[in-house]
């Protein structure tokens, strides 16, 4: 089993969530496309690491979905909206086995008992929740949600700006009127 040091997510990844290495360290567990390895940091220091790489973190992530959505529980996060990298977790992020899944790669889902679910993943991969398939919709919905919101917001007119005439020319000098200005 491979462990690395450091990873960010991406357009492939599936989930992530705790998983204890064999020293009793808790890691992250990521399914990547057809495959799964350990990452030597806890979940949230992931998604935090990547959204900081992004221009943006953890913290204020989960601030900007509040201002959205209102004041919910266990928020769902945006990645990358250019990539359509979308994260809702199962439980609160504090929780060590919270399972934070894509959006993109979540394709439908099935109860298993009384609070199972069956969810049913890219690359034909299967995850059982312990919980119910209400409470895992209700979840995707509000990422999805989320999603929707935010690329709405971001489409904007697109404004040109023609420069007709010369502009001024501002030079730095000394004292208290510092700025000259000629034209």
């Amino acid at each position: 089993m491979s462990l690395l040091n450091d990873y960010r997510i991406n357009q492939e990844t599936v989930l992530l969530t705790g998983e204890y290495d064999e020293n009793g360290k808790l890691c992250t567990r990521v399914i990547e496309g057809k495959n799964t390895f350990l990452v030597n940091m806890k979940p949230i220091e992931v998604i935090n690491k990547t959204m900081v790489g992004l221009g943006s973190n953890f913290h204020a992530g989960r601030k900007s979905t509040r201002e959205i959505l209102g004041d919910i529980n266990m928020c769902p996060i945006k990645i990358n909206c250019h990539l359509g990298i979308w994260l809702f977790p199962t439980k609160s992020y504090n929780d060590e086995f919270c399972i934070w899944f894509s959006l993109k790669h979540v394709q439908k889902t099935k109860p298993v008992g009384i609070r199972k679910t069956e969810v049913y993943l890219s690359h034909n991969h299967t995850f059982i929740v312990n919980m119910k398939q209400s409470a895992f919709n209700d979840r995707k919905q509000k990422a999805k949600d989320l999603r929707d919101e935010m690329l709405k917001n971001s489409q904007g007119k697109l404004t040109f700006y023609v420069e007709l005439e010369k502009g001024l020319v501002i030079f730095e000098g000394e004292g208290i009127n510092r700025y000259r200005i000629k034209k």
